[in-house]
């Protein structure tokens, strides 16, 4: 590989974008600074049970889709790492409608593959493998068709035409609603056709290793993020911490000074790079020539504490019309309400939590087999164990059919300026996997840049 030691790479933001980025970088040879505005390193797991919907940064479901293993490929490479810290996590599509008998996909070998197998006889699965795919070449209007049943509280009645409801239709809806953060009539059908088969073979193969992935946050915390930390530092890395971007100014085509606070200005050289790992608020306000939209996803969730912890991590997604998916991990559950669900502003939280509670102990009975009861303790003479609300910001923005199409065509307005983290690649469900395919994408960029 050509040497990579001509210029100096800037990497705005310390989440778990930008410091694999940068420990990745330093370690290729290249000198790297890492700017953050808060603690380096932050990861957008929190630890154990505590959540803060104040920040952007938590939140996030512990269990995720990876159907390419990018999460744990990448932790691999360092032997400090335990490797406990990602597992396989067996994943469940149940899905219910009137009195028809309950169906449960197993998505283990792959979301299409799922869809298509689920299907009797040979010309049955042509026909929905064939539907499938022709999702991906979907105009940019053309959005997840919500079934009766799965409405939004404040859709708009042309968008929804109340399609009759086919467990398959149940299923895409609710794959959209998981894997985006969104309303399902809100999504395109070609974003979620992309990520779905980002190739043909994802039709016919079966994945040998399940396609949803759980992180323990706690090793995360103490172990993994501290040693990337360590590694950075030791491969000539510097960290400024408490350093939030204010503007970037630039000539027609390179980015020529970085702004940060009120008075500190970095003078960029003509093979300097800048990479922007921030959440999509800071990253419009910073470039706001970018085009992208500023509006984020959002998740609203409840976690629930166990007594008993869970042998395997397991998640089950569904078309209950309060629940859209349940993730049961080591000695909790998160719950990720519908679209169509508000949380309590008032003093009936405790209901709310017990109808929840009830709701999930009937589906993880139905669909998982899993006694939610006998692994609970409820304290304080309450009808639920211990419980959390959270209200957050996702951070990517909602990817809405446009947005969605524009993701093929971003391009950064200055030629050494990069763009990294889940809202980029564009065949990835935002999450930790398009985290890591940014990252490759984005050090095989800058690889291209320093060696010219």
């Amino acid at each position: 590989m050509a040497s990579l030691t001509s210029g100096r790479l800037h990497v705005i933001g310390g989440g778990l974008a930008g410091s694999a980025l940068a420990t990745l970088m330093a370690e290729d040879g290249v000198d790297v600074t890492l700017y953050d505005q808060a603690e380096p390193f932050e990861s957008r797991w929190t630890r154990g049970m505590q959540t803060s919907p104040e920040s952007h940064k938590v939140s996030e479901p512990e269990i995720f889709y990876d159907p390419e293993g990018l999460v744990a490929d990448f932790f691999a490479r360092f032997p400090e790492i335990p490797g406990k810290l990602v597992r396989p996590a067996h994943g469940v599509l149940g899905l219910k409608r009137g009195r028809r008998k309950p169906a449960i996909v197993t998505l283990d070998e792959g979301l299409a593959h799922a869809l298509v197998n689920r299907r009797s006889g040979p010309l049955m699965r042509a026909i929905t493998a064939f539907g499938l795919w022709q999702k991906r070449y979907a105009s940019e209007d053309s959005r997840v068709e919500l079934p009766k049943g799965m409405g939004h509280a404040g859709i708009d009645p042309d968008d929804n035409r109340q399609n009759p409801g086919t467990y398959h239709r149940d299923g895409l809806a609710v794959l959209a609603e998981v894997l985006f953060s969104m309303p399902a009539h809100r999504c395109s059908n070609a974003l979620l056709g992309r990520v779905m088969l980002p190739r043909v073979k994802s039709l016919f193969s079966k994945n040998h290793e399940p396609v949803f992935s759980a992180i323990d946050p706690i090793i995360l915390n103490d172990i993994a993020l501290p040693t990337l930390r360590d590694r950075f530092v030791r491969a000539g890395g510097s960290v400024a911490a408490w350093a939030p971007l204010g503007d970037i100014d630039s000539t027609s085509e390179y980015a020529t000074d970085l702004l940060f606070g009120e008075d500190t200005q970095i003078v960029l050289k003509p093979d300097d790079a800048v990479v922007l790992a921030l959440h999509p608020k800071q990253l419009c306000d910073t470039v706001p020539d970018i085009g992208f939209a500023p509006a984020p996803a959002r998740r609203q969730t409840m976690a629930f504490e166990m007594r008993r912890p869970f042998a395997e991590p397991r998640c089950l997604f569904t078309s209950d019309d309060l629940v859209r998916a349940i993730y049961c991990n080591r000695r909790h559950i998160q719950v990720s309400l519908g679209s169509n669900v508000h949380l309590p502003s008032d003093g009936t939280a405790d209901q709310f939590a017990h109808r929840i509670w009830q709701r999930c102990i009937w589906l993880c009975d139905q669909y998982l087999n899993l006694d939610l009861s006998a692994r609970s303790e409820n304290t304080n003479n309450q009808d639920s164990p211990k419980f959390s609300f959270v209200d957050a910001e996702a951070p990517f923005p909602e990817l809405t059919p446009g947005l969605a199409a524009l993701r093929f065509r971003l391009q950064p307005p200055w030629k050494n300026l990069f763009l990294c983290g889940d809202s980029f690649p564009a065949e990835y469900a935002p999450g930790p996997a398009a985290v890591f395919a940014s990252v490759k994408q984005v050090r095989r960029q800058l690889q291209t840049f320093f060696a010219v």
